[in-house]
């Protein structure tokens, strides 16, 4: 099966980023009225630095590889509903799925810049 499940811990830990955001979960687990969300690869409606399509779109090569990503105006709403419902754990907040790197581009290549080009 394809996928992780909420009670999986933090695997990646190559970067400071997800190294510190594994040992905060971890910190975090110890307080039952906490709500976490596992946010991957974050797609926004705009062109943000932070929008994971304008950090690939900057890389050199792409290293093609499925990911889990998250939608944010899609996710959002739910997020307020989970806070409004007072629900605690750990969420991973992903869409369903997972999409390659090329598959991305490969999209916005076929509806927006079929100009753009790009090397794995």
């Amino acid at each position: 099966a394809v996928g992780f499940t909420e009670e999986d811990e933090a695997n990646f830990d190559k970067s400071w980023y997800s190294k510190t955001k594994g040992m905060m979960e971890q910190m975090l687990k110890v307080y039952e009225h906490t709500l976490v969300l596992r946010v991957r690869m974050p797609i926004s409606d705009d062109l943000s630095p932070r929008n994971f399509f304008t950090k690939i779109m900057k890389y050199d090569n792409i290293v093609n590889v499925p990911n889990s990503m998250t939608v944010l105006h899609e996710l959002l709403p739910a997020s307020l509903v989970m806070a409004e419902k007072r629900l605690t754990g750990i969420y991973n907040f992903c869409n369903p799925g997972v999409i390659s790197h090329n598959e991305m581009l490969d999209l916005y290549i076929k509806h927006i810049d079929p100009t753009y080009t790009y090397t794995n």
